[in-house]
């Protein structure tokens, strides 16, 4: 059964880690465990960019219904080095930092 309300970014930011980004994306909707995959999201309820473990989506308490995936990872530190490379490169494009503004406007 697949996770009602997920969406990827048209233009998924994708680790250099990560040598097959269908085959995540696949195992994310689709609730199959993943040891070293993070995913990068838009925060429901502030403006910034936040990352966690795949894992965090199989428990019952974790909102997925309107999960806006921008990225994956294979570690925590890449997906730490690749939100401030977004972050910087939305500020560069747009003069300011509205992340979720930015992304909003493109899914």
């Amino acid at each position: 059964m697949g996770m009602i309300g997920m969406k990827f970014y048209r233009n998924l930011y994708v680790g250099e880690s990560i040598k097959n980004p269908g085959l995540i994306k696949w195992k994310l909707r689709t609730g199959r465990g993943q040891i070293g995959t993070y995913v990068i999201s838009l925060c429901e309820y502030e403006d910034q960019l936040e990352c966690f473990h795949n894992s965090l989506l199989k428990q019952k308490f974790f909102p997925k219904k309107n999960l806006r995936i921008v990225g994956i990872t294979g570690s925590y530190e890449e997906a730490l080095t690749m939100i401030a490379a977004i972050t910087q490169e939305i500020v560069e494009k747009t003069g300011n930092a509205d992340i979720k503004k930015y992304f909003m406007e493109r899914f």
